[in-house]
């Protein structure tokens, strides 16, 4: 029970946070609205402690309801210095460093206040406020960190979630002879890669175990 106050106290919303007003916010929004969007979210982080690790590459990328791409998306590398990225886990410490996410990441300028920012305006010029589902894979963690570290894109966003991770799961209980034809993920760990992995997975499972009739 402790635990589950303890994450409530983290993600309960700050009320003097400073709050962007709605027609601040989407002034310049497209005149063709997206139908029912779908805004893809990929983080790249220093551990997976909610409370301690940093979120320090984002990538969004919005489709439609038919999972078609709506533009080349937002993305965007945060600085922390050597302190913090040599604390990192094993695991982060091997992938980032091939991936070359962790010399990004010391060379970038881009904080994190800033990177929100930029990220809420890439949303709300494309969609109306809570709108816009989040998606991507096991995207629950992603929602936990993006609730410390960019809570106004959390506001702007609706509730629900798309997790491709889950209708995985059960297509592998249900049907796992199926999911044997179902395409790898290469695990790049590059927050963009893993979205385009994410849409293509989805789109995969929408023809062949979502399908009708």
């Amino acid at each position: 029970m402790q635990a589950f106050r303890s994450l409530a106290s983290l993600f309960r919303r700050n009320v003097s946070q400073e709050v962007l007003a709605p027609n601040t916010v989407n002034s310049k929004l497209s005149s063709h609205a997206i139908q029912q969007p779908i805004v893809w979210i990929d983080c790249e982080m220093t551990g997976l402690d909610i409370y301690n690790d940093h979120i320090i590459e984002i990538c969004c990328i919005i489709t439609d309801q038919n999972l078609e791409i709506v533009d080349e998306g937002y993305e965007s590398v945060i600085h922390f210095d050597n302190d913090v990225m040599s604390k990192m886990n094993d695991w982060c410490i091997e992938h980032h460093g091939q991936s070359g996410l962790t010399k990004k990441v010391l060379e970038s300028t881009k904080t994190l206040p800033q990177v929100e920012s930029e990220l809420l305006s890439y949303i709300s010029q494309r969609i109306e406020p809570n709108t816009g589902v989040m998606a991507g894979n096991s995207i629950h963690m992603d929602k936990f960190f993006m609730y410390r570290e960019f809570p106004k894109v959390i506001d702007y966003l609706f509730y629900r979630l798309i997790d491709v991770s889950t209708i995985y799961e059960i297509c592998k209980r249900h049907n796992p002879a199926l999911l044997k034809s179902a395409p790898r993920k290469k695990a790049a760990h590059t927050a963009k890669a893993d979205i385009l992995e994410s849409i293509q997975q989805l789109k995969w499972f929408q023809t062949h175990y979502l399908k009708s009739g």
